[in-house]
């Protein structure tokens, strides 16, 4: 293939272990969305054992996950079937009492105890309980039947501009946690994952962005995307290039394109702003970028066809560009139609 997305295992795992010793518990690290673009079998194989449970948004990533791994595997959103998630051996997420009385039923149905982690809506106000009276029902049901709460946790809205916001959940997670039977080995966890940073009390974190290098300094980002040039033209004062002459040469030029576009999760939004490495310099993009191709100027660099482009080493480059965050970056690359590799 002529561009490739090469993702850092050393990187990694560095970020894992960076993060296991500041945590000083025990990391779920999040591959939903496809490893945040990054290929979920790929960083599967890459972690090896070094983190006990991994999360996913819903069921069909939970299954496919289970193809490739026997780790603990958690399901933070709504499943369809719940019984197939109870026969593959993969914890989920409760979200009310009503949930709690349709799961009991399934388990009795399939002589399986049910691996549930209860949500509790401390204010993020998208999933979850958020009344102690319905929290202390659950409880009693699920005494009632001798099973017990696999995990408890909530999800912190805004832990990078709301300190307070922050704390305010925190405390109410508390309050609910306070409220568990001395005897259940319940696991409590948070996240995002820059709660790893602020000193919480908790059995374990939810990760993501971070494991794969973003949110502190001392983590490294684990992907980057290559590619090669495939054409050089030459291109003469006032000639355009690229749809609806998105750019127009104000001298002669020499003009050079890159295989990958908006097909490929590089939004056209980046059109004329993106500027990508080659040889040792950079160029910049010249013209709209095409579903399949952008083009660059290189009028000044000695360059020939088949030499590599470095189009994307760090994500937080493109999001300001973009005016978003470095998830909305890494997620567009599941379009990426290239080969992921390790090294």
């Amino acid at each position: 293939m002529f561009s490739n997305i090469f993702l850092n295992q050393e990187n990694l795992l560095h970020n894992v272990r960076t993060l296991s010793n500041i945590a000083n518990a025990k990391l779920c690290v999040m591959v939903k969305a496809n490893a945040y673009g990054h290929g979920a079998r790929e960083i599967v194989e890459m972690l090896g054992d070094e983190v006990e449970f991994l999360g996913v948004s819903n069921q069909r990533e939970a299954f496919d996950l289970r193809e490739m791994t026997l780790k603990e595997i958690i399901v933070f959103g709504k499943c369809e079937d719940y019984d197939e998630c109870i026969l593959k051996d993969i914890s989920f997420a409760l979200f009310s009492l009503e949930q709690a009385k349709e799961i009991l039923n399934l388990s009795k149905k399939l002589s399986r105890k049910p691996k549930m982690h209860l949500c509790i809506n401390s204010g993020m106000n998208r999933y979850g309980v958020k009344d102690v009276k319905e929290f202390k029902k659950i409880l009693l049901l699920l005494e009632k039947h001798s099973l017990s709460l696999e995990g408890l946790y909530t999800h912190f809205s805004s832990l990078t501009t709301d300190v307070e916001y922050t704390k305010k959940q925190y405390e109410i997670f508390k309050e609910f946690s306070s409220l568990l039977p001395k005897d259940w080995k319940t696991i409590k966890h948070i996240g995002g994952g820059r709660s790893i940073f602020e000193n919480f009390d908790a059995d374990a974190y939810r990760v993501g962005l971070e494991v794969y290098g973003y949110g502190h300094e001392l983590l490294k980002p684990v992907l980057s995307v290559e590619s090669q040039i495939v054409s050089i033209t030459n291109v003469k004062k006032g000639e355009h290039v690229g749809y609806l002459c998105g750019f127009t040469a104000e001298k002669d030029m020499k003009v050079a394109t890159i295989p990958l576009g908006y097909g490929d999760g590089f939004p056209r939004k980046l059109s004329n702003k993106l500027n990508v490495k080659l040889n040792g310099g950079h160029v910049s993009n010249v013209g709209n970028i095409c579903m399949d191709a952008f083009m660059v100027d290189v009028t000044k660099m000695k360059c020939k066809v088949g030499d590599r482009v470095i189009v994307l080493e760090n994500a937080t480059s493109l999001a300001k560009i973009l005016g978003t965050t470095e998830y909305e970056v890494l997620t567009n690359l599941l379009r990426f139609r290239g080969e992921r590799k390790i090294y």
